[in-house]
């Protein structure tokens, strides 16, 4: 009897475990497949059958790294029994989704300071983590399915699908961009944390800022342990795909009904921020900080105890990721608890002010986690952390010159208190502000909100007063932080405000809905498909927005397709080498002797990020900017006498030198005297000249300069010193030059 009631147990149980089990099997062989590394000549040139069939599993994970990040979340965040009644099914499966990411994240920094970044921890760890969910899942009795019974809820998911589709083909499983530090910098940092396991510091080359951009980003870690560089732009298409998901859960609150939330969520599924390059860490951070928002709004404005379970993860994770960034989620904690102020009177601000509390205090120890390891807490902006530096240590690591001009040829500005500062941050206010209502694609806008308001019986759900002023205050936040200071990662970082336009069109239909109803103007259109047509029109406006980004192009798709079946390598993809066919580092290369190093004197947004740290070349091959094999001279070599930067640079092995015709963008080493007329014709010859480069050398290791090539590379410097996107270099010299001045006389004074 027992013997049978275990039978008529476990049998089901086994049919179970073996359903869970065969639906995780594509990620486990997907995981393995991509432990296959793709030699670059093939991935950048050729293509075949590797690169098919890495483009496959990449595709791949990418659902199932949803999945383990819900079955993640699903271990810490559960409805209570008496919220049952308050909490959407949709809401608990973002706070899954964040909290499970947020957990993910936190072990994966755990694995990566004890150095346990292996393939054959993190893949069972992941495969475990998505086999339970499904067990777990297929176990349940069935509540009842979401059913698609009309034809707009078909064209609506299957325009979200298509798109989602489309975005993890040219953003996530292609190489999104090589411009700016994401080749230099983004790339080598995450092939770094899969070569050594570990997340600290290599101690024969310490590059500083590969551990402080890449040291919180745990699930990133957890992925490229096995998958690659490439891993990281998966993980960033579905964070990207997370934040449509917010927005569609905003909207929810917003108005009745499903037809206007997933509207928004199309709209926001092509705004702006698909701008930005998915092999950067900012999908990531803002996914995260719009969760904060969100989530700090429900906690304020409603009773569900369970969201603080995911809310505090997310804010720890923030605060280790970037410390700075937890400042900004104070201030959406800070909105929140107006919104329950509103809602609950004073006693509703306490809880998100103590979530805000232990994000702020997570980042304090975040910084002295740095201040012990690498002798200052942060880099950025330097002026905050320099007077705390302890200086020995850091010049093990990094070099206090370079961070003086780092920080002010391209660190964050701050607006000021005169009259001219107060009208120029007024006049960036309204600019960033009026962004989100009229932008230059916004003609679609007036279409679909006068269309929407006349066809749908939208209304505004009871009580949701205090969560659209802890909206707006969290908009207000935004725009502030973006006016009152200027700098590009800040920028990336809140480019997911652009999902505020389509909410923003959302909180205008309803109240204009109810206008349409008083006056029964409803009446004459009843007839029509009314979510047809909504559904259509938001197809509209995204296209429009898409459109207007240049980014999801017929050529594009097309290289994309050809890539993913092997048909191309990655140099045939747009924009992955729009800027410099890679081909011109190993040119490059050739003219240049086994040893050396060479050092672009211009072309630092052209040749330096496309061939800087290319695995086409060995290591340090082309110098980088932050990281430069003479970083000990730095300050020699940029501002130091011909003779003294001459012996540094030699020291080092930096013996050859790149300058690129028309090119603008001379990064700090193109200031340095070394590259003054006079200096050029007495101490440099000519290595090689390409058809738009020229390549120099030591007196006496090339051919004369000539006078027309002296002048040539004179005027070019003479012209970045006066023009805009490159002058701001020089700039960064100057105060480099008066830095140092004030610490030698410091010294003469001690």
């Amino acid at each position: 009897m027992h013997f049978s009631r275990f039978l008529s147990w476990g049998e089901p149980r086994w049919q179970t475990s073996a359903r869970a089990a065969l639906m995780t099997a594509p990620f486990l062989i997907a995981a393995v497949g991509l432990l296959v590394k793709i030699p670059p000549e093939v991935q950048f040139f050729s293509g075949g059958f590797l690169t098919a069939w890495n483009s496959l599993c990449l595709a791949i994970l990418a659902p199932y790294v949803a999945l383990a990040f819900v079955g993640m979340g699903a271990l810490l965040v559960s409805p209570l029994a008496d919220e049952d009644i308050y909490l959407d099914t949709a809401d608990l499966l973002v706070l899954q989704f964040f909290g499970g990411a947020a957990l993910c994240s936190l072990i994966g920094v755990c694995l990566g300071a004890a150095g346990l970044l292996f393939p054959w921890i993190t893949v069972p760890f992941l495969t475990a983590i998505v086999a339970c969910y499904l067990a777990r899942q297929l176990a349940r009795p069935s509540r009842g399915h979401w059913t698609l019974f009309t034809a707009a809820e078909w064209l609506l998911v299957g325009l979200l699908g298509l798109s989602a589709l489309v975005l993890l083909l040219v953003k996530g499983v292609v190489l999104d961009a090589t411009r700016g530090d994401i080749p230099q910098l983004y790339l080598p940092l995450l092939a770094d944390l899969q070569n050594r396991h570990t997340l600290w510091l290599n101690p024969d080359e310490p590059k500083l800022f590969w551990f402080l951009l890449g040291r919180g980003h745990g699930a990133d870690m957890l992925l490229v342990s096995f998958a690659g560089p490439m891993a990281h732009q998966v993980l960033s298409v579905v964070y990207l795909l997370s934040i449509t998901a917010l927005v569609h859960r905003v909207a929810a609150r917003l108005t009745t009904g499903w037809i206007l939330p997933g509207c928004a969520t199309l709209i926001a599924m092509w705004s702006s921020f698909i701008g930005l390059e998915t092999g950067r860490f900012h999908y990531e951070t803002g996914a995260f900080l719009l969760f904060v928002c969100w989530a700090g709004l429900l906690y304020a404005t409603t009773k569900i105890r369970v969201i603080f379970r995911a809310l505090v993860p997310a804010v720890i994770s923030i605060a280790i990721m970037i410390p700075q960034a937890a400042i900004i989620a104070a201030a959406f904690l800070m909105a929140g608890a107006g919104a329950g102020w509103f809602a609950h009177g004073p006693r509703g601000m306490v809880r998100p002010l103590v979530v805000a509390t232990i994000g702020l205090g997570t980042a304090a120890l975040s910084l002295l986690v740095n201040q012990i390891y690498l002798g200052i807490a942060e880099v950025n902006p330097i002026g905050v952390f320099m007077p705390l530096i302890n200086v020995e240590r850091f010049r093990q690591i990094s070099s206090l010159d370079l961070m003086v001009y780092v920080n002010n040829a391209q660190g964050i500005k701050y607006a000021g208190f005169s009259m001219l500062d107060v009208v120029a941050a007024a006049h960036r206010f309204w600019t960033v502000l009026s962004g989100l209502f009229f932008a230059a694609n916004f003609w679609a806008y007036p279409v679909f909100i006068v269309a929407c308001a006349a066809l749908l019986g939208v209304r505004r759900p009871q009580g949701n007063g205090p969560f659209a002023i802890g909206l707006a205050l969290s908009l207000l936040a935004v725009v502030c932080l973006i006016t009152l200071t200027s700098h590009g990662s800040l920028e990336r970082m809140l480019a997911f405000r652009s999902v505020a336009t389509p909410l923003i069109a959302i909180a205008v239909i309803v109240p204009l809905a109810g206008v349409f109803r008083r006056y029964r103007l409803q009446d004459h259109v009843g007839s029509l498909p009314a979510a047809t047509i909504a559904i259509c029109l938001a197809a509209l406006v995204a296209t429009v927005v898409a459109r207007s980004q240049g980014e999801i192009t017929r050529a594009r798709v097309g290289g994309a397709l050809a890539y993913v079946t092997g048909r191309i390598g990655l140099v045939g993809t747009s924009p992955s080498f729009d800027d410099l066919d890679p081909r011109r580092c190993l040119e490059v290369s050739r003219h240049v002797a086994p040893g050396w190093h060479i050092l672009p004197v211009n072309s630092a947004l052209r040749f330096l990020p496309t061939c800087a740290e290319s695995p086409l070349l060995p290591s340090g091959r082309v110098v980088d900017t932050l990281h430069p094999v003479f970083l000990p001279d730095y300050g020699d070599v940029l501002l130091g006498p011909p003779p003294l930067s001459i012996a540094a640079l030699r020291r080092h092995e930096v013996n050859a030198f790149y300058i690129e015709s028309n090119r603008l963008d001379f990064w700090a080493h193109g200031q340095s005297p070394l590259f003054d007329p006079d200096s050029m014709q007495r101490n440099l010859d000519v290595l090689h000249v390409g058809a738009d480069y020229i390549l120099l050398t030591w007196k006496g290791l090339g051919v004369q300069m000539s006078d027309a090539q002296v002048a040539a590379i004179t005027e070019l410097r003479n012209r970045s010193r006066v023009t805009g996107g490159s002058k701001e270099y020089w700039e960064g010299i100057a105060v480099l030059a008066a830095w140092r001045s004030r610490q030698h006389s410091t010294k003469h004074e001690e």
